[in-house]
């Protein structure tokens, strides 16, 4: 009863962190890549945004993605060492500022050389956070 009580607190602050902590499309698109990094797919997909016209097969083929996306960079991690991720570069794209796109960079060693790659991440604040918008991923 104790674990349940604790287990319940801990997701009653998460959601209040989520809701007033101000985290920005940055945060939300660096959480994203280090759960995918860590191998946590349930965290990563929940950081996703899928437009209602996205049917439930449509959801369940990009978890699967994602999870194969999760597979491939922990086996990169394991053979190379880390991977860090680092975000700048947040440019709002609407006047309301509820789409962003944030520059993300990965870093770390392929081949045995220090290597990075950078991308631009789009995101649109939902009414539950920032979410990664696959919608616009090319």
């Amino acid at each position: 009863m104790k674990k349940l009580m604790q287990t319940l607190c801990l997701a009653f602050f998460a959601g209040i962190l989520a809701a007033y902590g101000g985290d920005g499309p940055d945060k939300a698109a660096k959480t994203f890549f280090e759960e995918l990094i860590n191998g946590d797919t349930n965290k990563a997909v929940d950081l996703l945004y899928l437009p209602p016209e996205f049917g439930e097969q449509d959801a369940k083929m990009m978890k699967g993605k994602i999870s194969a996306a999760a597979v491939e960079m922990q086996t990169q991690v394991k053979k190379e060492g880390g991977i860090d991720v680092s975000t700048s570069d947040v440019n709002y794209t609407n006047a309301d500022k509820t789409e962003a796109t944030v520059k993300v960079t990965l870093s770390g060693k392929k081949d045995g050389k220090t290597h990075s790659e950078s991308n631009n991440v789009s995101l649109i604040k939902t009414d539950k956070g920032w979410k990664v918008d696959m919608s616009k991923m090319k």
